[in-house]
This record gives structure tokens, sequence and C-alpha cells, in this order.
């Protein structure tokens, strides 16, 4: 039997990208500050490949916040056709203090463990500007909880 709410795309991991290449984030590898601010944090989508033509509408949850839309993805140009694995990117939000979905206050950047969540589903055409749908009859996905570091800046005590 087919499970015909089987998700469009799951994803497979978050990585941090290094000059020689792609290496998993974990709470145990750190980012460092300057990366936090210069570079982006990867994620890995493991594509469906009976849903080889379907657009994907992609949405971060960083540390408990509201969800944040990220840029919708067009199989064939976002994605080339073929690819099993796609790698995509967010930014860790650039603010010092945010609000989460229970109005308690989180620190996006400061030192310590956070946690991200990624949502996935088919990009409808009627979706454009209104409310996006994850539900599993959208072949939607979120996935488990990530957890990653950010270091403290030591910097300042190295002699």
């Amino acid at each position: 039997m087919i499970n015909e709410n089987k998700p469009v795309a799951t994803v497979t991991g978050l990585y941090r990208g290094t000059f020689s290449g792609l290496e998993p984030l974990t709470k145990d590898t750190p980012l460092t500050l300057d990366e936090v601010r210069r570079n982006p944090v990867f994620y890995e989508l493991e594509l469906d490949p009976d849903e080889e033509d379907t657009d994907l509408i992609v949405d971060i949850i960083y540390d408990n916040m509201s969800p944040m839309r990220l840029q919708d993805l067009f199989r064939g140009s976002d994605i080339p056709k073929g690819v099993r694995f796609w790698p995509d990117w967010f930014d860790i939000p650039p603010y010092q203090k945010m609000l989460d979905m229970d109005g308690h206050r989180v620190y996006p950047r400061a030192p310590g463990i956070h946690t991200v969540r990624i949502r996935t589903a088919r990009r409808k055409i009627t979706q454009r500007g209104k409310k996006r749908d994850f539900s599993p009859e959208n072949h939607g996905y979120i996935s488990p909880v990530y957890e990653f570091a950010i270091a403290a800046d030591t910097s300042e005590n190295r002699e």
C-alpha cells in the first residue's frame, strides 16, 4: 500500500560550510561567533523521487520562535532535476533578543545550545501570498529537533 501523504522532502542533517566542504553541525562542534555572523547554516533535504516536479515551501523554527519563511524552492531551477540530496541554507536570526512563541525572551546569537526544526511541504500555486499549508495532506513534514552550539568568544582572554 502506497502512503499518499508521504513527505515531499525530509531533512537529513545540519552542516557548517568550511573551506574543505560541508561538516556536520552538532552541539559538540560549536560555531564560532565569527561563523555565526558571516556564514549560513546548511541543511540537507532528501527529496521524494516520486514528486520530481514538485516545488517546495520551507519554514524554519529557531529556538522555538515563530516559524520563519525561507525561500520557496522550484524544481529544475533551485533544485536540479535528478539530484537526490539538496543542501539549502539559512542564517541565524541577526537579532540580539527576540520573543519565542510563548513570549519568552530568547537570544538567537548568544553562546550556548540552540535548536532548529525545519518543515517542508509541496508548494501550491494557490498558496502564493497566502497561508502556507504544511499538513500531511499537502505532503508536509517537520524535522526532529536539531541541536547545535555557539561558542563563547574567547579572543579577549588570549595573551
